[in-house]
């Protein structure tokens, strides 16, 4: 059934809302799997505040226009299954690397990071990024030990000053 104009503007204002406030976007391709699967991958996807939208190309096209996920234009062929993050950058990352272990069949295409495009087999760089609580544990691990490593060589230094002296 086709849709009317109205409807696809509507459909088109909805995910052109959601892909403004989100922070990377994955496209997949949507063949050979079903929609028992599908609606199992939003179920999880949705707990992380990621959203999965199946749309035209041709929509879909029109969303990411004139935004920082336009260069996703390219990859838009065939059937896709689209995930916009809008907690953490990696979560749409995520959600589907996990998905694409348990099904072979399932393709990641590529995604969407601050304006630039990552391809299927770097799709692991965004997915490892640590969350901003990791993120700050290892900054201050890395503080921590620098300083503390800083502080033993001082001190090393001022020791074999006292015994040359």
């Amino acid at each position: 059934m086709a849709l009317s104009l109205q409807k696809k503007e509507e459909i088109i204002y909805k995910i052109r809302e959601t892909a403004k406030k989100s922070l990377s976007a994955v496209v997949a391709s949507l063949d050979g799997i079903t929609v028992n699967e599908v609606t199992k991958l939003r179920k999880e996807a949705r707990d992380l505040k990621v959203y999965i939208h199946v749309v035209r190309n041709t929509l879909m096209r029109k969303v990411v226009k004139d935004t920082s996920l336009s260069c996703l234009q390219n990859i838009l062929i065939g059937q896709n299954i689209v995930a916009f993050s809008i907690h953490q950058p990696r979560d749409s990352a995520r959600v589907f690397v996990k998905f694409n272990k348990s099904h072979k069949h399932f393709k990641i295409k590529g995604a969407a990071f601050e304006g630039k495009f990552i391809p299927a087999l770097k799709i692991n760089l965004l997915s490892d990024l640590p969350n901003h609580e990791e993120a700050i544990s290892r900054l201050m691990t890395i503080i921590k030990t620098s300083s503390i490593g800083n502080l033993i060589r001082v001190l090393y230094v001022l020791s074999n000053q006292k015994l040359k002296l």
